[in-house]
């Protein structure tokens, strides 16, 4: 039986970004809009763990501070806070006495897998990606017209991947001197590319967790910058509970790839992704 996470947000943004995020663990999701109806579905469902959105401005926040107090003393250790700073003081004080982990809401995609990852993988067993897509382009593998250096001017590296159910046009680019990269992104339909595949949710991962989560426009596009990062990944909802996994290769931004490792550089890569060990994966 998969966890359900309880998401306690009145904001549409913030609930669907986080909606995301479980989703890519594996995981189901149950909403709630307060506190008193969070109760509510404790009282009739089994929850796994629990995600509260902490105001920082309340009507009544006696009431709050009650009902905040009965819904931790029912589900111990299993709830974190979404805040969008520092919490008022009656607050403050209740999260220290139960030991709440806190998000930032503008850290919400980097701090929350974490955090919601020790309340529920022990549940998870194996995680799991439905699909993973396959990388059939890659401009830095392409041989350079006869006479032509590489230049490392134009740091702009192509590819293409496609699934059963979408194909995925990748871009990273970064400017000359900078150590932030640009990922430009559209996902089409493998069979059926007039269909736009607007309002999908993306999440972009590094092996350590999510680095932030988009919804592609109107034509299937979508955009984010990370720095760093040698490796990541995508993970693309195509429907309810049916993932696609795409897995970058080394990002190598000295030139062309020529190592004749990378293979086995970007084996283990993709092992890291999906938590499977290298050497089963080297077996495939």
């Amino acid at each position: 039986m998969q966890p359900r996470v309880l998401i306690i947000c009145d904001r549409a943004a913030e609930r669907e970004t986080i909606r995301v995020l479980v989703g890519t663990m594996g995981c189901q999701w149950v909403l709630a809009s307060s506190i008193e109806q969070a109760l509510a579905i404790l009282s009739r469902e089994r929850i796994s763990a629990a995600l509260l959105e902490l105001p920082r401005a309340v009507s009544d926040p006696d009431q709050m501070t009650k009902n905040l107090r009965e819904f931790l003393v029912r589900f111990p250790g299993r709830v974190m806070a979404l805040t969008d700073g520092m919490p008022t003081p009656a607050i403050t004080e209740l999260i220290s006495k139960y030991s709440i982990p806190w998000v930032q809401r503008d850290r919400l995609a980097m701090d929350l897998w974490p955090r919601l990852e020790s309340m529920v993988y022990p549940q998870l067993g194996m995680r799991r990606f439905t699909k993973v897509a396959r990388l059939v382009l890659d401009t830095f593998l392409q041989p350079l017209p006869a006479g032509i250096r590489y230049s490392q001017q134009f740091d702009i590296r192509q590819l293409v991947y496609e699934a059963e159910s979408l194909t995925a046009d990748i871009a990273f680019e970064r400017p000359p001197d900078s150590t932030r990269t640009t990922l430009l992104g559209q996902l089409m339909r493998t069979n059926e590319p007039q269909i736009l595949m607007n309002g999908v949710p993306v999440v972009l991962k590094s092996p350590k967790g999510p680095l932030g989560a988009r919804t592609t426009n109107e034509v299937g596009e979508f955009a984010f910058e990370f720095q760093n990062e040698r490796s990541v990944s995508l993970e693309v909802e195509v429907s309810p509970n049916d993932w696609v996994l795409i897995v970058s290769p080394p990002l190598e931004w000295m030139g062309r790839v020529e190592d004749p490792l990378v293979n086995e550089a970007n084996i283990a890569d993709v092992s890291a992704m999906m938590g499977a060990p290298c050497k089963e994966k080297r077996k495939d």
